[in-house]
């Protein structure tokens, strides 16, 4: 056997191990990067490690990975229950022993951490163990697990510009699901709503852990935004991803609609005219990929100020609009932001109308191939993060 078969052979039959859990911004990238990883046969078989708790596995569910389940329910530090700590940190001893026991038999050749609490105990089993692992923080604030890591020695990947917490770390981006942009028409009904061409489409999106207020604060203006509008004029509609909150029920029924949780978020991107969102890190990458204007809202009790963090860079790399929620209390002020964005988003939608327009009148071949080619683009900004990521793993 030659030297570069017997390398690529080898390359070939490495076993990863990834560990991702708490919510979807941690656990999309995780798998979007497994996901590349074995297309691209870079390993032989990639392992997840998880938490217990059941938003956890229905992510995962909804991808078709059946993680390995250490027993952990959240992170027991800063709790306002000591029950509820005193539970989880009895969890934590216990998730010891499954990661050390699961890490001896399998030996990866490499860990990717992919931050949050369940990345703690692969953390230190592969310093015990002399395993070779990637500390990757999505955030432009680093994590505790990742800040630990880096004190330990542990290469740091970032997927901003930015990681606020460390000294060292190599920017490689955020790996993103799967996209595929699908007929407006298409994507309404899988999202189950009714619109019309002509009307301005606005998707609210809080996270995979939903954001109430978000949602109330996106409907009390868009009462006002969607006022005077006639039968026969371009409407603004509102998507809102999550259940319909108990003060709104039966509110503005024809300008908003609440579509449910959902993790498939092609057919919403496909709908979506413009984007209110709060800064996760993996939505943010999202909906850039898609290129679709932005109105970005920070969670101002995220831990660390991560999505305060994470806007500014999201900011800086698109230039889309920001706002934070304690900037003014005035109501009136929020409503000339949204005004001014959905004027600017219109805009943006108009100009490339007209670009599809022209198109439209060239030959159709061309057109195809140009339509496919924007299609590919956006698939490739994902797998060049997971790209960099694996790259920054093999150079350690």
């Amino acid at each position: 056997m030659t030297k570069g078969r017997k390398e690529q052979k080898e390359k070939k039959q490495q076993k990863i191990v990834i560990a991702a859990g708490g919510t979807g911004g941690h656990i999309f990238p995780a798998v979007a990067f497994g996901r590349w990883l074995l297309d691209q046969e870079k390993a032989e078989r990639v392992f997840y490690l998880s938490g217990s708790r059941p938003l956890e596995i229905e992510i995962y569910a909804s991808q078709g990975i059946q993680p390995r389940r250490l027993s952990l329910s959240g992170s027991p530090l800063g709790g306002s229950s000591m029950v509820r700590n005193l539970r989880r940190w009895m969890e934590l001893l216990y998730s010891f022993f499954q990661v050390g026991c699961f890490l001896t038999q399998e030996r990866p050749s490499l860990c990717f951490l992919f931050g949050g609490y369940v990345s703690l105990m692969p953390l230190l089993w592969c310093r015990l163990l002399g395993i070779r692992a990637i500390a990757y923080e999505q955030n432009a604030c680093a994590g505790k697990v990742t800040r630990l890591a880096a004190r330990l020695g542990v290469p740091v990947a970032s997927g901003w510009n930015e990681c606020r917490g460390v000294d060292a770390f190599t920017p490689v981006g955020i790996p993103v699901r799967p996209l595929k942009e699908i007929s407006r028409k298409e994507a309404a009904s899988a999202l189950e709503i009714h619109v019309r061409d002509e009307d301005f489409i606005v998707g609210i999106i809080g996270g995979s852990l939903g954001s109430v207020p978000l949602s109330v604060l996106t409907e009390e203006i868009s009462e006002s935004v969607t006022q005077g509008h006639k039968e026969d004029e371009r409407r603004n509609i509102f998507v809102v991803l999550g259940d319909v909150p108990a003060s709104s029920l039966g509110k503005n029924e024809k300008e908003v609609f609440f579509v449910g949780r959902r993790w498939d978020m092609n057919p919403f991107y496909s709908l979506c005219d413009a984007i209110v969102c709060r800064a996760g890190a993996s939505t943010l990458s999202e909906v850039a990929a898609y290129g679709i204007p932005t109105l970005v809202v920070p969670w101002k009790q995220a831990t660390d100020g991560h999505q305060e963090a994470n806007a500014r860079c999201f900011d800086a790399l698109t230039g889309n609009a920001l706002w934070k929620e304690d900037e003014s209390v005035e109501e009136r002020t929020l409503k000339e932001i949204f005004f001014k964005f959905i004027a600017h988003a219109r805009g943006a939608k108009d100009k490339k109308k007209d670009k599809k327009d022209k198109a439209r009148d060239k030959i159709s071949g061309r057109q195809s191939k140009q339509s496919k080619q924007s299609k590919q683009s956006k698939q490739k900004s994902g797998d060049a993060a997971s790209s960099a990521l694996w790259r920054f793993g093999q150079e350690q």
